[in-house]
């Protein structure tokens, strides 16, 4: 018997739900939906959904060429006949005669797929369960769909409102509003842009609502697919803490120019201890932790001065961050600074990293 991750039912956690957290988590394997005697699975890799061709019906991908006039319907004719004649699927019939050159042909094979499976995002009722380890063979794949984008396009489709109704925060709710780090990776539409915008400024949906130009059907839509993709949240008064409170009251700027000061300091300290040599350890030091920071540190770089350069982007428009991807800015930085330390002590001994966490607490203050 398969070993199960997680199970659950559809009336506890949505379908675009559960693939976000199946893509948040990285998760590699088998996603099975069941819906009374009917059964779907989906294959993962990495959190990736799997565009494989055991589910795939090569006819009616043909027709849909047909229908959508990519190909005529003599050419459909010619292909089967040349599948059946060389016992070759359709696809490769395709290509062997030309109709469809290799780049068009895998676009239309991923969006036939993703097509065929807007249907489950409106799914009520049902159980699921992952497999881990489930993997599709080589010679079944035909690519990955970045969930994130899969997501926000099976809302846009999605006609089951109850859905949204059952799973969306109650109007006079408190929500937050972060920017992961995939947001400037998903194609907002000029209209999802603006409602991102108006709910970046609202306490709760109620005040979106009244704020908003968009009718209420239309608005819910987008809300749940924020909702879905961790852009739109409940506010969990638990969770706050007392240092990312007091560190969020303060003038973000500040914030930022003072690990700059404190980064620069141990530059600095290392440089007249070490000389030409501190970059290496520094360097070093850096690209050790850079893993384990998260996404929003993966392009950070070490500046000459010795301060470090997280994200242009992210910098220059630190004082209007969320709240969110503040926390995790500073967080960050935090361990950076601890990392920086114990490359002083592990290069100058105790008594230096002694000497220089005193100094540290000079610099920079707040």
């Amino acid at each position: 018997m398969k070993e199960i991750l997680f199970s659950g039912s559809l009336v506890e956690v949505p379908f675009p739900q559960l693939l976000f957290k199946i893509w948040q988590n990285e998760r590699s394997g088998r996603l099975r939906l069941q819906k009374g005697t009917g059964e779907k699975s989906l294959y993962f890799d990495k959190g990736h959904v799997v565009v494989e061709n055991e589910t795939f019906s090569d006819k009616d991908f043909l027709a849909a060429l047909v229908k959508k006039k990519v190909i005529e319907s003599e050419e459909a004719g010619e292909c089967e006949r040349f599948a059946e004649e060389n016992n070759a699927s359709l696809i490769k019939a395709l290509s062997e005669l030309g109709l469809i050159s290799p780049q068009l042909l895998w676009k239309l094979i991923e969006s036939f797929f993703a097509r065929q499976l807007f249907s489950l995002f409106d799914l009520s009722r049902g159980d699921f369960s992952f497999e881990p380890g489930d993997q599709v063979q080589d010679h079944h794949r035909f690519g990955l769909l970045q969930t994130h984008a899969f997501i926000l396009q099976g809302v846009r489709r999605m006609q089951n409102f109850w859905i949204m109704e059952q799973f969306l925060p109650v109007e006079d709710e408190a929500i937050q509003v972060s920017a992961p780090y995939f947001l400037h990776l998903l194609s907002l539409e000029a209209h999802e842009k603006y409602a991102l915008q108006i709910l970046s400024g609202s306490a709760n949906l109620k005040s979106f609502y009244d704020r908003c130009e968009l009718g209420r059907r239309e608005s819910r839509k987008i809300l749940f697919a924020f909702f879905s993709l961790g852009i739109m949240s409940v506010v969990d008064k638990n969770q706050k803490t007392k240092a990312t409170t007091e560190y969020f009251a303060l003038d973000p700027g500040k914030i930022q120019a003072s690990f700059d000061e404190k980064c620069a300091y141990i530059y600095k300290y290392v440089s007249k201890e070490l000389g030409l040599v501190a970059q290496n350890v520094i360097s070093k030091c850096i690209e050790e932790i850079r893993p384990s920071l998260g996404p929003l540190f993966q392009k950070m770089q070490l500046l000459p001065d010795g301060r470090i350069e997280v994200d242009a982007a992210v910098q220059t428009s630190v004082n209007h961050l969320a709240e969110d991807l503040f926390k995790n800015l500073v967080k960050g930085y935090e361990e950076i600074l601890v990392a920086e330390v114990l490359a002083v002590k592990k290069s100058l001994g105790n008594a230096h990293e002694t000497g220089l966490v005193k100094n540290l607490e000079k610099v920079g203050c707040l």
